[in-house]
């Protein structure tokens, strides 16, 4: 199993060593209103010696006629590991929302839960629950999100894999 303990890491965050670093790939996803699109993502996990890896991520519409990339959405967070192997993860989106997820660290998989989600008042997209599935396969960042919002129940939203730069 290749495990990655990266330098000065906080020994609470040794199950998640392997995600410490930047990643970069394309997407495909589904909007709230069930149309298709594809992204460009960058993903960067990083710690400063605290209990908890800082997470931020950037995805950006890839345009069909090739005119370039269009902003598509931001969040940032905090993943924080227990000792039993559960995660508390809270991210906040530049589309109006925060979500608490919990979830469970199987090696190098993880899966997550939405425990609650809050919206402000001009939230883009009525974010209700979610779900996610992080893992490392062949050396890559693959990952898949479902999303229930007001209007629908959950139901995929965003996959990619992205590779480690």
């Amino acid at each position: 199993m290749d495990i990655e303990v990266p330098e000065g890491l906080n020994p609470a965050l040794t199950a998640l060593g392997w995600l410490v670093g930047r990643w970069e790939g394309t997407g495909n996803g589904t909007d709230h209103e069930g149309k298709a699109f594809e992204f460009e993502q960058r993903i960067e996990f990083s710690h400063n010696g605290g209990d908890y890896l800082y997470y931020a991520s950037q995805t950006f519409l890839l345009e069909t006629d090739g005119a370039g990339q269009v902003p598509l959405s931001m969040e940032t967070g905090f993943w924080r590991p227990k000792p039993d192997a559960s995660l508390e993860v809270v991210l906040t989106s530049a589309e109006g929302w925060t979500e608490v997820l919990i979830g469970k660290i199987q090696v190098t998989r993880i899966d997550l839960l939405s425990d609650a989600v809050v919206r402000t008042e001009t939230a883009a997209v009525g974010h209700s629950a979610g779900q996610r599935l992080y893992g490392k396969v062949e050396g890559d960042l693959m990952y898949a999100l479902d999303r229930a919002t007001t209007e629908h129940e959950l139901r995929p939203h965003m996959w990619a894999r992205l590779k480690r730069i």
